[in-house]
């Protein structure tokens, strides 16, 4: 009887202290989803006897806050955050690293990178009445096609300005990144084959070519001093349309194409970010089960759920001998998360109330 009762609390301390250290794997607290990581800030100052690397700090933490907010809400909101001291984004920051010193010519030269915490982010904006965007970045086939409507002349490709100098003008807070297509003269045939209604052509077979779900078909039509843009976007299965006018020389200088192309370029990051809205409003709550003797897995899982915008935080709600219960706080469609996990391989069972992940 005594050799039972030794052996019987001798099992029951290795079982609990097998569960304490398996728990200890996973996340037994809330967890905020992962933080804003702004990467590559180049800074550089003037070493004289006036250095002060205080202020060079403050200078990366000022860009990289830009860069963040640039890339999180529409052109049309940027006002709203214009006045926002260098204290209060510093209370946004929860570390930073520095690279790449360097001191060239009397200057000091470095690479910064900055986290800022996205709970204390997404606060911030929703007290500014301002609902932000996913952090998504996307490959998008471009096709601009520009046509001179006083010599129904077509120019495509390597003959337009444009195409030219498309990928020349750019911003470190865009999400968009632009595949051109290939000089083609078939595909140039049959541009020119439909000129006469390019707003109606579907380009089809030029785009399927490149097998990208994202694509934007920009018709320009140039006549006199003015030109006349025209967009149909595809972003995923989101349709969208841009129409513009801008005044045009005919010289057509490089600052003037350069300002239109960022002008456009601009409009398109709004579109895409309209398409991908947190609405920190929407507190859907989902729960995940996973066994719990697939350490391995639930440790992706946990690295995933971070990673996801629409996250808004996470916590292990049941855990036992069979499985770990995820509570999630999703700030959208869950069909959205289920399409997330199913991206990154996780072959989830959501057709009971708490989803499987098999």
């Amino acid at each position: 009887m005594l050799l039972f009762k030794k052996n019987y609390f001798y099992h029951l301390y290795i079982f609990f202290l097998v569960l304490v250290l398996f728990f200890s794997e996973f996340s037994t607290n809330i967890v905020s989803s992962k933080n804003y990581n702004i990467l590559d800030i180049k800074v550089e100052e003037k070493y004289d006897i006036n250095f002060d690397k205080s202020k060079v700090i403050n200078k990366a933490f000022e860009e990289a806050f830009e860069v963040l907010i640039y890339k999180l809400i529409e052109s049309k909101d940027r006002s709203k955050i214009s006045n926002i001291s260098l204290m209060d984004k510093k209370n946004l920051i929860e570390n930073f690293s520095i690279s790449n010193e360097q001191f060239i010519n009397n200057n000091y030269i470095a690479s910064f990178n900055v986290q800022f915490s996205k709970r204390k982010i997404l606060s911030y904006l929703n007290n500014k009445y301002i609902i932000p965007s996913s952090l998504k970045e996307i490959d998008t086939l471009l096709i601009p096609v520009l046509i001179d409507a006083d010599l129904n002349e077509l120019y495509y490709l390597n003959q337009n300005d444009f195409y030219n100098n498309w990928n020349l003008n750019t911003k470190n807070y865009y999400l968009i990144k632009y595949i051109l297509p290939n000089e083609d003269i078939e595909d140039y045939d049959m541009i020119k084959k439909n000129i006469n209604n390019i707003e109606n052509y579907d380009f089809k077979e030029i785009t399927e070519k490149y097998n990208l779900k994202n694509e934007i078909i920009l018709i320009m039509l140039k006549s006199n001093s003015q030109l006349r843009v025209f967009s149909r976007i595809k972003f995923e299965k989101n349709k969208l349309l841009l129409n513009k006018i801008f005044n045009m020389d005919n010289n057509k200088s490089e600052k003037e194409i350069s300002n239109i192309i960022l002008d456009i370029k601009d409009n398109y990051e709004d579109k895409w970010k309209l398409v991908n809205k947190i609405n920190t409003s929407i507190k859907i709550p989902i729960r995940l089960s996973i066994s719990s003797s697939n350490t391995k897995l639930s440790q992706e899982l946990e690295k995933k759920l971070s990673s996801f915008d629409l996250v808004s935080k996470y916590e292990i709600e049941i855990f036992n001998n069979k499985e770990i219960i995820y509570k999630i706080i999703f700030n959208g469609n869950p069909n959205k998360l289920l399409n997330n996990l199913n991206l990154y391989n996780f072959k989830v069972d959501s057709s009971n109330i708490v989803w499987k992940i098999q």
